[in-house]
């Protein structure tokens, strides 16, 4: 029985009580207790209708992309370490975040000097004073400073927690010059504690007009 016929039901049913019993036929007191028994009903059987539809809740917005991390993977270190010795006629090379990048034990081997006897083997350490002392040098020459390396090409190969990266470089006085005076190339060798990257070793020679950068080293 549906909701309405049983509402029709009950109005049938006082009409005919009223008249069994001869109550007074009062179309006033007959209509009162009619929308009483309606209300009575209609509260019993809860509310009529569909069940209104719950508005749904605005979708959350998307968490931005986090920067990553240095050390999480090849690209993300060789990419730090461009951009932590790299700088601005009045700053510095990031120490902190350089330092960050080499294992304890790491060695770097800069390019032989033409009145040196043997190349030069550096720890992390050795390699920033390096920096800072060809830094200071050109401060004291009055000579031009600032000093952006930025990476053209790249090759890698690698072995599960090894990678052997050739890095081609060109560098430059302030970021947007061109052409670059000088070019060269990287060797890095990198290696997984399957945390995060460091790296092992840093190795790399300047191109010269007897020694140009090969082929397959430059961009494609």
């Amino acid at each position: 029985m549906t909701r309405i016929a049983a509402r029709l039901a009950v109005v049938a049913f006082l009409v005919s009580a009223a008249a069994r019993a001869q109550q007074p036929t009062d179309p006033i007191n007959i209509g009162i207790r009619m929308i009483e028994a309606l209300a009575k009903t209609a509260a019993a059987a809860g509310p009529s209708g569909p069940e209104p539809t719950p508005t749904p809740l605005p979708a959350r917005e998307p968490k931005p992309l986090e920067v990553q991390p240095d050390a999480s993977s090849v690209d993300a270190i060789v990419t730090a370490l461009y951009a932590a010795v790299s700088h601005g006629p009045d700053s510095e090379p990031n120490w902190k975040r350089l330092r960050a990048l080499f294992l304890p034990d790491a060695i770097v081997v800069p390019p032989k000097r033409p009145d040196a006897d043997e190349l030069a083997v550096l720890d992390a350490a050795a390699f920033e004073a390096r920096i800072r002392k060809y830094i200071e040098g050109r401060k004291e020459r009055h000579e031009r400073l600032g000093f952006t390396e930025r990476e053209i090409a790249r090759r890698e190969n690698r072995y599960g927690p090894v990678c052997q990266v050739f890095s081609t470089y060109e560098t430059v006085w302030s970021p947007h010059e061109t052409p670059p005076f000088a070019r060269g190339v990287h060797t890095i060798q990198l290696v997984s504690d399957g945390r995060r990257w460091w790296i092992a070793s840093l190795v790399w020679d300047v191109e010269r007009p007897a020694q140009p950068i090969p082929p397959e080293l430059l961009p494609r």
